[in-house]
């Protein structure tokens, strides 16, 4: 009983569904031939009654002499072959059928009566009484095989056989038909009998066919499975996001065609892929540049402007000129946690032997000591993170964490991350909040943070109010990553 659900899942594959289908359609296709072949001999039969009765005489003759080896003694046997012949071979006409022996004397018949008179059927068409003679002086070994002679008088067809065995010819079979009727004439009766006759044939035929099915399916499909395969490879290495693998498949036919498409798709792919990180560098460079430019330049001009008072102080006011140079030290303590937020947001390298909730735990615990704003840190479900939706998140929170600091004058915020099937990550804060479509508009960071999610295939929420602070909520499945 197991080896039948592994049967039946073999046939699953595509090697031998194709497999099965080329036995089923070398099968048809024969046993199409065989009907075709019944067909036309009805068709012969039916139209050809002449040499229809004329074959099925000789079939008669043939039997005659090789059933009656002896004389022809026993003759209500005899007359019991000639009056059902003609039910064997569904043959139905008004005549007889009758027996001579070597002399040309009858010994049987059947059907209406015998018109001959003395010897070699005196009463029959001359041109019937010479074909008895010529019958009857035949050799054996010059007879070919189902020999016949017939003739046609007034709607009447004489037939005339030779009865011979190995060493001598035993007699004449002689039958007159008129009014003729054949199985053929009706269809249902012809086809049980033509199949009974091919029956053997067929069975051959089927065994024969499901033999070169299965060979040729076993061959043709084999190849066809092979270059499915290296398609499915290559696909495999693409979705793993290695686009220097091609299908291997220089062949002309469809495919080819489709590896040669598909290898085209993979080097655009490529080159939209290198595109796009050169684009979200030149993107980082251009925000660091602003970064470096609305908060390192800003105090190093101000630092330059405090050291430039004490230098000018320095001999009249020495208490002023070391005012100045507090805030100098002041402003250069500041300018070094903002390189240091920025060496932060460079390096991904936090990840690094770390899974994203702890990762993120870290660099709040560093932005809270930065920034002096209250921060709270929730980390639910310990399910794996895929590397890609690790960088996203991190670099996210960055960008949240950022504008916060800047721009929503909070005195608390709160993250919370529940790793699962979908990783979700949300950021409140008790700021200031502002609208959300106008911050869009000006670029406060809030459009690099959808196009992430959206490369991912996720969801980005953000909700906000002025007086009433701010929610970021991020979701991905991680299902369609992989997907991916």
């Amino acid at each position: 009983m197991r080896f039948l659900p592994r049967f039946v899942q073999r046939f699953r594959r595509l090697q031998w569904k194709l497999t099965l289908f080329y036995i089923l359609t070398t099968m048809v296709v024969l046993l199409a031939l065989e009907v075709a072949a019944v067909l036309i001999m009805l068709g012969i039969a039916k139209y050809n009654v002449r040499q229809t009765l004329a074959y099925e005489v000789g079939m008669v003759a043939q039997n005659v002499g090789s059933n009656f080896t002896g004389p022809f003694i026993n003759r209500n046997q005899l007359y019991e072959a000639l009056r059902d012949w003609r039910l064997e071979y569904g043959i139905e006409f008004q005549g007889f059928s009758a027996v001579l022996d070597p002399e040309g004397q009858l010994i049987a018949v059947a059907g209406e009566h015998w018109p001959g008179g003395g010897a070699f059927g005196g009463g029959l068409p001359a041109s019937v009484q010479q074909h008895i003679r010529t019958a009857l002086a035949s050799e054996p070994a010059s007879i070919p095989l189902l020999n016949t002679s017939t003739y046609e008088e007034q709607g009447a067809i004489y037939t005339v056989a030779p009865i011979v065995n190995a060493k001598a010819t035993r007699g004449a079979l002689v039958v007159k038909a008129e009014q003729i009727r054949t199985s053929a004439n009706n269809l249902w009766e012809f086809i049980p009998k033509a199949f009974q006759l091919f029956g053997f044939s067929i069975i051959v035929f089927f065994i024969g066919a499901a033999i070169v099915g299965l060979a040729f399916g076993i061959v043709t499909s084999r190849s066809l499975v092979r270059r499915l395969q290296r398609i499915l490879t290559s696909a495999d290495r693409w979705s793993q996001g290695d686009f220097t693998t091609f299908v291997d498949d220089p062949s002309g036919d469809e495919l080819g065609r489709l590896a040669h498409r598909l290898n085209q798709m993979a080097k655009q792919l490529r080159h939209l892929l290198r595109t796009r990180q050169d684009l979200a560098a030149l993107d980082e460079r251009n925000r660091l540049a602003r970064e470096l430019h609305d908060s390192v330049k800003q105090q190093m001009f101000a630092v330059s402007i405090w050291v430039n008072t004490a230098k000018t102080l320095i001999g009249q006011d020495e208490h002023a000129a070391r005012s100045h140079l507090v805030e100098a030290e002041k402003l250069i303590r500041q300018t070094q946690q903002e390189l240091r937020s920025l060496i932060h947001q460079l390096r991904p390298a936090a990840l690094e032997g770390k899974d994203l909730a702890h990762a993120l735990e870290d660099y709040v615990k560093v932005w809270q000591e930065q920034t002096g704003i209250a921060a709270e840190v929730e980390a639910h479900g310990g399910q794996q993170v895929t590397p890609v939706i690790e960088e996203a998140f991190f670099r996210i929170t960055q960008e949240a964490l950022a504008n916060i600091a800047r721009h929503s004058q909070a005195s608390a915020m709160k993250l919370s991350l529940e790793c699962g099937e979908t990783v979700t990550l949300s950021i409140r804060d008790n700021g200031c909040g502002f609208e959300v479509r106008l911050a869009d508009r000006q670029g406060v960071g809030l459009s690099s943070m959808r196009e992430r999610v959206q490369a991912l295939g996720g969801h980005i929420d953000i909700r906000s109010e002025k007086g009433h602070g701010t929610t970021i909520v991020v979701r991905c499945q991680q299902t369609e990553i992989q997907a991916v």
